[in-house]
């Protein structure tokens, strides 16, 4: 049997047992389940993928040439003959950097890349079918967020860094992200990212409500609701949760699509270390959150943290959008 190849991959604490013993905890005390948890197994990251190839607009061949299209038209923002760094917060299966890397190879003088998951299999996948070499790839397992991944990246840099985040920015409270990139880049890096959007005729609240209930069937279904509660299950909790939910909220001023279980008895859940998280029958446990944004909504927080919008490109059914960023730094 033929081996593939071996990829080092560094592992931060955030992935250590004593750490995700804490953010257990803390899941279920809060009532929500943090997202790193959605990826822990092989089995999560498998039934996520299922969703990802059902239902992600990149899946098909027209948001798949919208990927194509976009970050080819990226390339002319950038400077040629550079040396570049790709920084990839979320890689998942790596798919859409892959096709910027292919397109940052026809300019750049030397080309690395940084890919950050907190899925040990998506990160292989990603390495596995990356188009440069592995000599080239540095696999990180941690949280994005995690304060040891910040601080390795911001580490003195010789190369001109782009940073992405396809697929990333719905799942995480924006505010938190953005907080965290502004310790990590500086005024010469380019953010790119992905964003999911409400289909909306205006910005009015009555139509972007409107938008977000259009788009509920990739959230309400089978496969995602499966993926969702695979993590109940791997808690050993889904016999005391029920009522699966899918509803709208609205937080900062963005519509989010949550998935709520609720908790079906009184009682305690054992966490380790003697730790019990006490629960209460109907109090709700959420098991996730998906942000749609709308274009002008999404860059006025963009110019709260004083990135400039170098471009912007809109998927044909306007459900998902990519922009390419520069940080930068306020002057006094």
């Amino acid at each position: 049997m033929k081996s593939i190849s071996y990829f080092p991959i560094q592992v931060f604490l955030s992935h250590s047992l004593s750490a995700w013993e804490e953010r257990k905890y803390n899941c279920l005390v809060h009532g929500e389940i943090d997202p790193i948890f959605h990826y822990s197994t092989a089995w999560q990251s498998f039934l996520w993928k299922r969703v990802f190839e059902r239902y992600s607009p990149f899946k098909d061949a027209q948001g798949y040439q919208f990927y194509k299209d976009t970050l080819k038209n990226v390339i002319p923002y950038l400077q040629a003959s550079l040396p570049y760094e790709l920084i990839s917060l979320g890689c998942g299966t790596g798919e859409k950097d892959h096709i910027f890397l292919n397109e940052l190879l026809t300019i750049a003088s030397e080309l690395n890349w940084i890919c950050i998951d907190t899925s040990l299999q998506l990160l292989l996948e990603a390495c596995i079918h990356c188009p440069i070499n592995k000599e080239k790839i540095t696999p990180i397992l941690s949280d994005i967020l995690w304060k040891d991944t910040l601080e390795a990246l911001q580490t003195d840099h010789m190369k001109r860094r782009i940073f992405t985040l396809f697929g990333i920015l719905p799942n995480i409270d924006p505010f938190l992200l953005f907080r965290s990139l502004e310790s990590v880049l500086s005024s010469n890096d380019y953010l790119v990212l992905s964003a999911h959007l409400a289909p909306v005729k205006t910005e009015s609240t009555e139509d972007y409500l409107e938008g977000i209930e259009s788009v509920l069937d990739q959230y309400d279904n089978a496969e995602t609701r499966l993926w969702l509660t695979e993590i109940l299950r791997d808690w050993g909790i889904e016999d005391k949760t029920e009522l699966f939910n899918i509803s709208i909220g609205m937080e900062n001023n963005f519509f989010r699509i949550e998935a709520t279980v609720y908790w079906k008895e009184n009682g305690s859940i054992p966490v380790g270390r003697g730790k019990e998280v006490p629960i209460s029958k109907g109090k709700p446990l959420r098991l996730f959150y998906s942000y749609r944004f709308t274009v002008e909504r999404l860059e006025e927080f963009f110019s709260k943290w004083h990135y400039k919008v170098l471009g912007r490109w809109i998927l044909h059914n306007k459900e998902e959008g990519v922009w390419l960023l520069q940080h930068k730094m306020p002057t006094n």
